[in-house]
């Protein structure tokens, strides 16, 4: 297999050498240092020269510099073998020893684990290492790690810490391709190998070299745990090496179950809890409530392999009867490796949803797999399967849960077909905001009639999505298809009839169908679905019931506590409460969080949900911190998922955003291109107070001497504001009102608006207001009163958290973001060649190698040599140092 493990630290480990001649790598077994050195060593231009080492040898005085000299072939005058000279002596005669080695080329030294050799030979190694500062020698070591008062200390290092999931994924990925060229690994296999690694790289190519293609492919029923070889047991030595004979007896049950049940183990097993105190310390094994699992996949799957069949047959016997009665579903587990009946797939396939329901994710997808594999008819299966991945999907596990999805896309019933698929369009839609395509979303004639409750289903979701996207004229044909079955609904598609409705009436300004959405949720909690309780949350939101969208919001964080998605959702809903109470504070606590997790859930190689609210909460908490030069690329990525999946809706906020910025830091006209893009994108949004723009594109026609237009946008505002009514809006229109006024009405207004602005809501609001007063008299030339309107607004913005606003407010000019420290120029800049400088700029773009590749028709290998000579040129040492650097250098400019 081509290896192509830690790609990245080769680039690192080149520029280090050039820096400094020697460099350490450090990591434990598995991390990826062999593929490292062999990387290097295959792209070296000069001679390599790899010295052998063995444990067996750490006895023997001076052994490890003999075999560096050995290896060398070097002639030395004087004594070659170290025992025969004196300490002082030993290190200048191996440096010369090093330096004699002919040739005019850069010559490389590589040393596997030198921390093997004997100790002595280890004190002078690092004392080389240490004084090789400049010539053509360059020499690698590897070790475990490095200690200050050790015999490498000071050495260069780059230690391999532990790769993420979303690494490990990745690089499963990219060694699937190697080992079968035009086959791609199944994500739902990507993750089972990930997981299992436990952040060793050389763990996931064992994994998948054992790996069935079918399996990889997700054809067939995944093994959990993994499959692998005897070459692997270094990497869990740590945890299974030297163990007592009651906690290896121990650490035998447990590999065998996901799950084991406490009770059972403790009254058979003797000396059973200073076992698990023994494994407990180590790592090795955890608590999860009454159970015991072994949270390392590998460790898992070693301990079992070194099971024989029928030892491990007897063991499934004797848990079994330990679990009977007591714990069914443990105890269904292992009946399925014993005599496994007819119904022992179904009742796998329940518990796996009992399971995931509690949380336990990764324990329900390994009964869902035993199931599959146990089963003699999927078919039996598929509608089981649809609910695991529903519940997998409110848990963020969108994998598994798409491949069970897919499974169940096969089966001969309407129903459970058209539930897959009802499924499939809200992963989408959470994954991406887009909408599948109409041949995937539509449904046949014998499907409306086989299965109408599913189709009406499917025809809410849908809906639901479309209010999302502000698309509300196709969601009310949708609720109206869906209504025509009504006598077939369930409590759960009436809650979804309701949720839209919702939808649709607040887009109208009605608060009607939000109010008892509210009553509803009061009388029957328990009985509430997420998606009915979030609609309702966003629907007194909008409508300006903002306690009880509070007291909603709260009960739906506290039920779906464990649903990852659902919280998510919440959390993007809270933030746009915080943020139409004028609340920054508060808003920016839950953006941090939301941001937070964001990026959590993508190192555990999850997917980011409803990235579209994320990425514009983000810009917003940006701009209100005075951080614009961020904000820009944040928006950018707005920008780019909104054109690219046609969400008119997200372009709109967007566009409301950064005018309603420019406009508070007295950029008015270049606010108004903004805010007019968002009024031609909100043309279906019939609620002014949904979007709230229309106030801003009035001060700032106003502020820069538009007041016709600004008249004609104020008659229409007014006239929104009756089909709607809202206390927003009213508040905006007598604003409006108040700019545009002459002499001394415009300060009676301005007086009027002020005092309507006097609640705890519209504190940001009262600001705005005390800000545009302040523009108003500063055309009049009355800059005293105008101050005092000013310090008046920045004292307001100060008390609702908006310090860069009241800064800006307070000494009347824009506050300049702090500057990021100027960086050094590279004048190696004009050294790189246009193909590397071509690379350089796509690195700073944020693109990743294959991406590079893709977009400039080069080999990955190419774009590879290319950054690795970018650093060396540059005195990088890393892509984020390459970045850090660019980033303030103000010859950039000419990439």
């Amino acid at each position: 297999m081509r290896q192509v493990i830690r790609r990245k630290e080769v680039g690192e480990l080149r520029s280090l050498l050039s820096r400094h001649r020697a460099a350490a790598l450090t990591g434990g077994f598995g991390s990826g240092r062999r593929s490292i050195l062999s990387a290097l060593e295959s792209e070296w231009d000069g001679t390599v020269i790899r010295v052998a080492s063995s444990p067996l040898d750490e006895d023997t005085p001076w052994s490890g510099i003999g075999g560096l000299l050995a290896a060398v072939s070097a002639s030395v005058n004087g004594p070659s073998d170290p025992a025969e000279l004196a300490d002082d002596e030993i290190v200048p005669n191996m440096m010369t020893a090093l330096r004699s080695i002919p040739g005019d080329e850069d010559t490389l030294i590589l040393v596997p684990n030198a921390d093997e050799m004997d100790m002595d030979s280890q004190r002078v190694l690092g004392q080389a290492l240490r004084r090789l500062k400049s010539g053509r020698l360059h020499i690698v070591i590897t070790v475990r790690s490095i200690d200050d008062d050790g015999p490498f200390a000071s050495v260069p290092e780059i230690e391999l810490a532990d790769l993420s999931i979303a690494e490990l994924i990745e690089l499963a990925r990219d060694l699937a391709l190697a080992r079968f060229g035009h086959t791609r690994i199944a994500e739902e296999a990507a993750q089972v190998a990930a997981h299992a690694a436990a952040g060793r790289p050389l763990a996931v190519s064992h994994i998948l070299e054992e790996m069935a293609p079918s399996e990889m492919r997700g054809e067939i029923a995944l093994s959990i745990p993994v499959r692998v070889g005897p070459a692997s047991r270094p990497m869990i030595a740590d945890y299974v090496e030297g163990l007592t004979p009651n906690a290896e007896a121990l650490l035998r049950c447990l590999s065998l179950s996901p799950l084991t049940p406490l009770r059972p183990l403790a009254r058979r097993l003797p000396g059973f809890w200073e076992a698990v105190d023994e494994l407990e310390s180590r790592g090795t094994i955890e608590r999860r409530g009454a159970f015991l699992r072994i949270p390392h996949g590998y460790v898992r799957a070693m301990v079992q392999q070194s099971m024989g069949a029928s030892e491990r047959r007897r063991t499934h016997l004797v848990l079994a009867e330990d679990c009977a009665d007591t714990w069914p579903q443990v105890e269904a587990w292992h009946v399925s490796f014993i005599n496994p009946g007819e119904e022992t797939a179904q009742q796998l396939a329940a518990h796996a949803l009992g399971l995931v329901r509690r949380g336990l994710t990764a324990g329900g997808a390994e009964f869902a797999e035993r199931a599959i594999r146990v089963c003699n008819d999927l078919e039996e299966l598929r509608g089981q399967l649809v609910e695991i991945a529903e519940t997998l999907s409110d848990h963020g596990q969108f994998a598994f849960s798409r491949r069970y999805v897919q499974i169940a896309s096969r089966s001969n019933r309407a129903a459970v077909v058209v539930r897959a698929r009802t499924l499939e369009v809200r992963k989408v839609f959470l994954e991406t905001q887009t909408l599948p395509s109409s041949l995937f979303t539509s449904w046949s004639r014998v499907e409306s009639e086989q299965a109408p409750t599913e189709v009406a289903r499917l025809q809410l979701t849908l809906a639901l999505c479309h209010c999302e996207r502000g698309e509300f004229a196709r969601a009310q044909e949708l609720l109206a298809l869906a209504e025509a079955a009504d006598e077939n609904f369930r409590d759960s598609e009436a809650q979804l009839v309701h949720a839209v409705r919702i939808l649709l009436d607040v887009n109208c300004g009605k608060d009607g169908s939000a109010l008892a959405g509210f009553a509803s949720l009061q009388e029957h909690q328990d009985a509430i679905r997420p998606s009915f309780g979030l609609a309702v949350a966003q629907g007194l939101v909008l409508t300006e019931h903002y306690e009880a969208a509070s007291a909603v919001l709260d009960h739906i964080g506290e039920t779906c506590a464990a649903t990852r998605v659902w919280k998510r959702q919440v959390d993007c809903v809270r933030a746009d409460l915080e943020l139409r109470l004028g609340r920054v504070s508060q808003a920016v606590d839950v953006i941090d969080r939301l941001i937070a997790e964001s990026e959590a859930d993508k190192r555990r190689g999850l997917v980011a949900v409803r990235q579209d609210r994320i990425l514009l909460l983000h810009a917003w908490k940006l701009l209100l911190t005075g951080r614009a030069g961020e904000a820009g690329h944040v928006e950018e990525q707005a920008a780019v998922r909104a054109s690219a999946t046609n969400n008119h809706r997200l372009l709109a906020e967007l566009n409301a955003l950064q005018g309603r910025y420019l406009l508070r830091t007295d950029c008015a006209a270049e606010a108004i291109g903004h805010l007019r893009r968002c009024e031609q994108l909100s043309a279906d949004e019939t609620n002014p107070n949904v979007r709230r723009f229309e106030g801003d594109l009035i001060e700032a026609l106003v502020g820069i001497g538009r007041r016709e237009h600004a008249t004609l946008l104020l008659q229409k505002l007014r006239d929104r504001a009756k089909a709607c009514p809202s206390r927003w809006t009213d508040l905006s229109v007598s604003r409006s009102e108040a700019l545009l006024a002459a002499g001394e009405t415009a300060t009676d207004l301005f007086g009027r608006v002020l005092r309507q602005s006097s609640t705890s809501e519209f504190v940001f609001e009262k600001a705005v207001t005390h800000a545009a007063f302040a523009s108003r008299l500063t055309d009049n030339g009355s800059n005293l009163r105008a101050r005092e309107q000013r310090l008046a607004a920045a004292a307001l913005f100060r008390e609702v958290g908006a310090g860069r606003l009241a800064d800006h407010h307070r000494t009347g000019q824009i506050v300049e973001e702090p500057k990021v420290p100027t960086m050094p120029e590279l004048p190696r800049l004009g050294e790189l060649s246009d193909e590397e400088l071509k690379v350089v700029e796509l690195v700073r773009a944020g693109m990743k190698n294959r991406e590079i590749s893709e977009r400039i028709f080069v080999s990955l290998r190419t774009v590879e040599l290319r950054l690795t000579a970018v650093y060396r040129k540059l005195d990088v040492g890393s892509r984020t140092e390459l970045v850090s650097r660019l980033a303030g250098n103000p010859r950039l400019a000419a990439v």
